[in-house]
């Protein structure tokens, strides 16, 4: 891979997992805030709808690119580390967003489906820092998408949380890396989201009865805490809270507690 020279390019922002939810929201907000953005890439593996995205405000200054990878696929990171290459933009903003969810038990679970969460939410959100750190300068920030399960185990999102988990603390390392050359790097650890996968009222169970959170505001609120250096943002009372008892909870309590068992299935 390659790092990038001095010479002044393209300003850009990148938004991962932005077909949908938390990403699509993202994409709405930064449009909007930053008006001196030159491009904004819109990477998921919906092609159609990104296209959709990529036309809906017409308005704005910046280049929209729609960029259909599947970023669970090893072969995605090659191209995207010779379209960086090629082009050596500055990365301001980069939102790792792209995830996987499936609830149930583990013996019971598909394969497939465990294995996507172990290569998107693992491996992915890895590569995605891998490939486009490189690009980012002084003053450029990363927001990367934790959640509230990352904080106990939760049996029933046994994968899941444990991969929220990794992310928790990839994020803090690389906060601390990264500091040291002015880019920061703040985890989101957003609970319950009203999204296309896990609309809210729909829910049943223990999932179904927790707060959801107000996307529009909350990615202005997660994008302001990473201008101004934090590290965290656990969005809402509620689940900071929860954050807090699931701290100060020795884990063998903390886990009867956390048990989501008849929940939902949810994929983002």
């Amino acid at each position: 891979m390659t790092t990038p020279n001095n010479t002044e390019h393209a300003n850009i922002a990148v938004i991962t997992g932005a077909s949908s939810g938390l990403g699509e929201q993202f994409y709405e907000t930064i449009a909007h805030r930053y008006p001196d953005l030159d491009e904004i890439w819109l990477i998921a593996r919906r092609k159609e709808r990104l296209e959709a995205l990529a036309e809906r405000y017409p308005n704005i200054r910046a280049r929209v690119r729609a960029l259909a990878f599947d970023l669970s696929a090893a072969s995605s990171y090659d191209e995207l580390s010779s379209m960086l290459a090629e082009e050596q933009p500055v990365v301001r903003v980069l939102i790792n967003n792209a995830g996987f969810e499936r609830e149930g038990l583990l013996r019971d679970m598909a394969p497939k489906d465990i294995l996507a969460m172990i290569e998107l939410n693992v491996m992915g959100m890895t590569m995605v820092n891998r490939v486009f750190l490189p690009y980012m300068r002084a003053g450029s920030f990363e927001v990367i998408t934790g959640s509230v399960s990352s904080f106990a185990p939760i049996p029933w999102q046994t994968v899941y949380s444990a991969s929220k988990a990794y992310t928790r603390f990839l994020a803090r390392a690389l906060h601390e890396e990264e500091r040291k050359r002015g880019v920061n790097v703040l985890l989101m650890s957003p609970g319950n989201m009203n999204t296309e996968m896990n609309v809210q009222g729909t829910s049943t169970g223990k999932l179904g009865h927790l707060p959801y959170l107000d996307l529009k505001r909350e990615t202005a609120r997660t994008l302001m805490m990473a201008e101004r250096g934090h590290a965290t943002y656990t969005p809402m009372l509620f689940y900071k809270l929860y954050r807090l008892f699931a701290k100060l909870m020795p884990s063998a309590l903390a886990v009867k507690v956390t048990s989501i068992e008849n929940g939902d299935t949810h994929g983002r």
